[in-house]
């Protein structure tokens, strides 16, 4: 049995968990239940997530590509000041989880590590924040509610404990559908918890360094393109901006992309991130839309 937007309805979500003999108790699920709608709903969820997998961290967003994430739970040892400072004004956007989330990923119960197709270790994502994060295993689970949001919940051991061991895993694969339905059918009953939408952004904001592009012989045309897509404006938005068709719009982004060598808005965040003078401050940017790609 689906729902109207493809996903498994909670009742049969809680067959398959229930055949599963998964270690949550019949509790713990009515809790999640009767919170459905609540304000404690998320830290209900945390509460039996922690009776079944033993975390140490544990954070639930809402992600989104038109904006920076919203923080629905956030129990964890990452320190508060980085976590805001570093991941959400920026670090977010190279998050595997959050890429996954805004290109429509199924990625199950995954590692963060596990659906990076690099080297993660000299990734932009790690060198710039992941290092410092006090975790020796992340688990995450990412919950579909529209086309626009996704929910992550990500699930941490911290520095001193073990990693997740493969019975922890079976059973967090088991519950997945059960959560994923509970917090898809919380989202929607409370879409004022999480933003659905955000205004562009303004483009009076700290200029964006775009010198590095004239080794890839850009046009001015394709720097303007890539300072309005860094800024996070839709191919729409863009062609309303310059004064142009989006068609011409889209011949200019991906000739830009052949250049770079790139095929998505987050590899050319990447791009920006690597190239920018080390003094340059760093411009507020954002991800604006599903298409072109582009804790």
């Amino acid at each position: 049995m689906l729902t109207d937007a493809g996903q498994p309805s909670v009742a049969s979500a809680i067959e398959r968990a229930q055949s599963a003999n998964l270690a949550l108790s019949s509790r713990s699920f009515s809790s999640i239940v009767d919170q459905l709608g609540t304000d404690d709903f998320h830290r209900t969820l945390r509460t039996a997530l922690y009776e079944l997998t033993g975390f140490n961290s544990c954070l639930i967003l809402s992600f989104s590509a038109a904006e920076a994430p919203v923080v629905l739970e956030h129990c964890s040892p990452i320190k508060r000041d980085r976590f805001r400072h570093c991941y959400m004004k920026e670090a977010y956007r190279l998050d595997p989880f959050y890429m996954a989330a805004v290109e429509g990923m199924s990625i199950g119960v995954s590692r963060c590590k596990e659906i990076y197709a690099q080297d993660f270790t000299s990734s932009a994502y790690n060198n710039l924040y992941y290092k410092d994060v006090p975790l020796v295993d992340e688990i995450g689970i990412l919950c579909p509610v529209t086309p626009e949001q996704t929910i992550h919940i990500s699930l941490g051991r911290c520095t001193g404990a073990p990693r997740f061991d493969p019975s922890v895993l079976d059973n967090l694969n088991a519950a997945e559908p059960l959560v994923a339905s509970l917090v898809r059918k919380h989202a929607l009953l409370r879409p004022d918890l999480c933003r659905r939408a955000a205004p562009l952004p303004d483009d009076k904001s700290e200029p964006i360094d775009t010198s590095w592009l004239r080794r890839f012989n850009a046009t001015r045309r394709e720097v303007e393109v890539a300072v309005l897509v860094l800024r996070g404006h839709t191919n729409a938005s863009i062609a309303c901006v310059l004064g142009i068709s989006e068609d011409t719009v889209k011949v200019h982004r991906k000739r830009l992309y052949v250049k770079l060598n790139i095929s998505s808005q987050a590899e050319l965040f990447m791009k920006y991130m690597s190239n920018r003078p080390s003094d340059a401050p760093c411009a507020p940017l954002a991800f604006s839309q599903r298409n072109g790609r582009g804790h």
